[in-house]
């Protein structure tokens, strides 16, 4: 008898439910702190459900630039009491540097690469040149023919 193939296993599922339980856990211990990040990471959250490349290498880019101006806004909340939490979703010195923050994260995992690739393509054609003038020295000391 012939088995049926079963059907294969998506990888991540698992992850998936653990990630939505540890961030339903969050909201409901600390719902200002919880809306305070989520307005403050908006655009990585939004750049995180659109990016679909395998490591997500700009989502989290994006998360880890965004992540750093949301420090000081959460101590501050934290020790303001929860009260404090619209005041600062509305102050625009809070929100621009943590967007802004969030922008250069996508600025960065844009530009990084063209000019890493830019830089490693003048190493390598400096090198070409200097393998080709390193081989005309060889062939007229050893005094060979160039083919």
């Amino acid at each position: 008898m012939a088995r049926e193939a079963s059907p294969p296993k998506e990888k991540g599922r698992s992850i998936v439910w653990i990630q939505g339980l540890a961030c339903g856990a969050c909201i409901a211990i600390a719902p200002a702190a919880s809306t305070l990040l989520a307005v403050l990471l908006a655009p990585a959250l939004a750049i995180l459900l659109v990016d679909r490349a395998p490591g997500r290498a700009v989502a989290r880019a994006v998360l880890l630039c965004g992540a750093a101006p949301c420090v000081g806004p959460l101590v501050t909340l934290w020790q303001s009491g929860r009260g404090a939490g619209f005041a600062l979703i509305a102050d625009p010195s809070v929100l621009g540097p943590a967007w802004a923050a969030c922008a250069g994260g996508w600025l960065l995992s844009q530009l990084l690469p063209i000019g890493i690739r830019g830089i490693l393509e003048a190493t390598s054609l400096a090198q070409a040149a200097r393998l080709r003038t390193e081989r005309e020295r060889l062939v007229k000391d050893w005094g060979l023919e160039e083919n």
